[in-house]
C-alpha cells in the first residue's frame, strides 16, 4: 500500500506541473479572458465483466482529471474503483493516463493505459487499456456530462474483458 501512496503523490506532483505549465500568463493578467484549463470529471458507470474464470455485473466509481490542450483535446490521469460480481468479487484500484478527444462537437472518444491494483488479492496487479465512445453536452461554460459505452481490458492470467455504460459530469476550472 506503500508503494500506491507514492505513486499517486508522485503523479499529483507532474499534475500540479502541468496545471502550472498551462497556465497563460494573459489569463492570470486579465481577469475577464479567463481560459478553463483544468476539468475534473467524477463518474461512474455499471456493466458486464466477462473473462476465462469469470462472468458478472461489474461497476465502477471515481474521477478523472483532464487537462485542456484546446476545447476540443485533453488529456489527463483517470482514478477508478472497478469491482467485479462474478462467483467470487475482484476489486481493483485503476490508476492511469489517457487522452480525450470531442469530434463535431457532441462525439466524445478517449484511449489510455492503466494500471490495476488488485485490492483483494495482493500480488496480482495487471495493466490494461482502457477507452470510451460517447456523447458529451456542455450545459454551461464549465458545466458538462458525457454518457459514453466503456471498455476495460485487462491483461492478466485470463484476458478480463469489460464492458460498461459510463455516466459522467463534468467541471471547468
Amino acid at each position: 500500500m506503500k508503494k500506491v501512496s507514492v505513486v499517486m503523490v508522485f503523479a499529483l506532483f507532474l499534475l500540479v506541473g502541468n496545471i502550472y505549465g498551462q497556465t497563460e500568463k494573459e489569463a492570470i493578467d486579465k481577469g475577464s479572458t479567463k481560459k478553463f484549463t483544468v476539468l475534473i470529471r467524477p463518474g461512474s458507470s455499471v456493466g458486464y465483466c466477462k473473462a476465462g474464470d469469470m462472468k458478472g455485473l461489474s461497476y465502477t466509481y471515481g474521477l478523472k482529471i483532464l487537462l485542456m490542450s484546446n476545447n476540443f483535446q485533453r488529456y489527463g490521469i483517470k482514478i477508478d474503483h472497478l469491482n467485479i460480481m462474478a462467483g467470487e468479487k475482484h476489486s481493483y484500484l485503476c490508476a492511469g493516463l489517457f487522452v480525450e478527444q470531442v469530434l463535431f462537437k457532441y462525439f466524445n472518444m478517449g484511449i489510455g493505459t492503466v494500471g490495476y491494483i488488485n485490492t483483494i488479492q495482493w500480488g496480482e496487479n495487471p495493466f490494461g487499456l482502457y477507452t470510451h465512445l460517447g456523447f458529451e453536452y456542455n450545459f454551461t461554460k464549465w458545466f458538462g456530462i458525457v454518457a459514453a459505452y466503456q471498455s476495460d481490458f485487462i491483461f492478466r492470467k485470463s484476458f478480463t474483458m469489460n464492458s460498461a455504460f459510463l455516466l459522467e459530469l463534468g467541471f471547468r476550472f
